[in-house]
């Protein structure tokens, strides 16, 4: 997933003064505990204290070895082979795996499917007011928190839209996929992934949030501040990042590089050296 309109994020007044100032000032020890004590890690704690992430990053890697080896197997014995070894793992033609036969007369040997949870899935509440929360938390003054706010409700907008385009509404895989994106391409001073790479992306974060037990428990609307949080963390790193890099400016770029190397620590409990594109998929090392 990710927003189209930079333009109109990053042009907000005063946005890259602030924002910079607020990275340049924040307190940031113990990244991978959590243990920010100011600013971001506030917000952070106040939203993630409830997610279980501290185990999605594991579970991600171990996904994303599965993914490569499943897209070897396509490469080798084609889309429909892999498929049909797939459903047969799935019916329980055999107790751990199914053997199907490849077009050159070879077995392919696949594990079944994931059992389907939605654990990420959650029910709106209009009472959740993330906009409002952020800009308490980030903001000193109403001028600040004024822009805080504008910046959040201009991402949420468009990040709602493309949701709702690919049918990832009211999922914190949604969330985290687009947060990963931004803060991967403001980190590296990249170009945005491909739709195929986004759209991976996406299936494998979701597949483990259902295989870490502790999201089925999270509160409906627990879940819902927590994708708030990264889509105003993303907006914020959109507005950082895309003003640095239309003016060319090497000092905002290293800012909005260490904003987001900060978040993704935070967020997905890893270096952000780790999270990288490689042929053309986003890889977690």
């Amino acid at each position: 997933m990710k927003i189209r309109n930079y333009k109109k994020l990053a042009t907000l007044t005063f946005v890259l003064a602030f924002l910079c100032a607020g990275v340049a000032n924040a307190q940031t020890p113990n990244a991978y505990g959590g243990g920010y004590s100011t600013g971001y890690g506030t917000v952070y704690g106040s939203f993630g204290q409830a997610m279980a992430t501290q185990n999605l990053y594991n579970s991600m890697q171990m996904l994303m070895q599965k993914t490569m080896m499943r897209n070897a197997m396509i490469k080798k014995w084609g889309l429909a082979a892999v498929e049909k070894a797939e459903r047969e793992a799935k019916s329980g033609s055999s107790s751990s795996s199914a053997k199907t036969s490849a077009p050159s007369g070879s077995k392919i040997v696949v594990s079944p499917p994931p059992v389907v949870r939605n654990h990420g899935l959650y029910r709106p509440d209009p009472s959740v007011n993330t906009g409002k929360a952020l800009a308490d938390n980030l903001g000193d003054t109403p001028a600040e928190k004024a822009l805080i706010e504008q910046i959040y409700a201009a991402t949420k907008a468009a990040y709602e839209k493309e949701a709702a385009l690919k049918g990832w509404q009211n999922n914190i895989a949604a969330g985290l996929t687009f947060f990963t994106v931004t803060a991967m391409t403001a980190y590296h001073n990249v170009e945005v992934p491909g739709d195929e790479a986004v759209d991976t992306y996406f299936k494998i974060m979701n597949v483990a949030l259902d295989e870490i037990p502790e999201f089925g428990a999270v509160a409906n609307k627990d879940k819902q501040a927590f994708n708030n949080m990264l889509i105003g963390f993303s907006g914020m790193l959109i507005a950082v990042h895309t003003e640095a890099k239309q003016n060319n400016d090497v000092d905002a770029l290293a800012k909005s590089k260490k904003l987001a190397g900060m978040l993704i620590e935070m967020v997905l409990k890893t270096d952000p050296e780790n999270l990288r594109v490689e042929n053309g998929q986003i890889v977690m090392k």
